[in-house]
């Protein structure tokens, strides 16, 4: 389980269907709203996930 960077809920990277990379790393949703967000300022999330 990883942590959705956008709202902090647990994700399992392994079913989760919506994913980013960003940086060489990957990066897990809980929802397509999450990976939208993430997606345009993927610096913000990151920054705050810190």
């Amino acid at each position: 389980m990883v942590k959705d960077p956008v709202c902090g809920m647990e994700v399992d990277e392994t079913k989760s269907e919506f994913e980013s990379h960003y940086g060489g790393k990957s990066y897990f949703f809980c929802s397509d709203e999450c990976l939208e967000k993430f997606e345009e300022n993927p610096e913000h999330y990151i920054a705050n996930a810190a």
